[in-house]
């Protein structure tokens, strides 16, 4: 099984985020982050409740150095391409960019991913 999409740059992708409820937005898919990361906005409609969570990580932004909130999520899926009990930072991208979020390696990493850029498209696959 597998997704073929056409590669624009930056790689943008609608992404299911599943929690007490469920939401589609657009991620951006980030190979140099090491984890995934989504809004404030996009978990608290999701049922998760950021501001009481204690486990924490150091991000850098343009701004200096912040802590963020780290949240297990229920699922992150892109079709049937799914990862269950994923841990997501919590942080918002400027919203220049329109997206919710990035697709982090901790992602990626579950799935064979590849990146044509001569032929213009991205493949995911088990």
């Amino acid at each position: 099984m597998k997704i073929k999409i056409k590669r624009n740059i930056p790689i943008i992708t609608p992404i299911i985020i599943k929690g007490e409820r469920k939401a589609s937005v657009r991620m951006l898919w980030d190979t140099g982050a090491r984890v995934t990361m989504l809004s404030w906005k996009t978990l608290e409609f999701c049922g998760y409740e950021p501001y009481v969570i204690r486990k924490t990580v150091p991000v850098t932004t343009a701004n200096g150095v912040v802590e963020c909130p780290v949240i297990k999520v229920k699922e992150i899926s892109l079709g049937k391409f799914k990862v269950r009990n994923l841990e997501v930072v919590c942080h918002d991208i400027p919203e220049l960019i329109r997206i919710e979020g990035l697709i982090g390696l901790n992602f990626i990493e579950n799935f064979r991913v590849c990146i044509d850029y001569r032929k213009g498209y991205m493949e995911i696959g088990n």
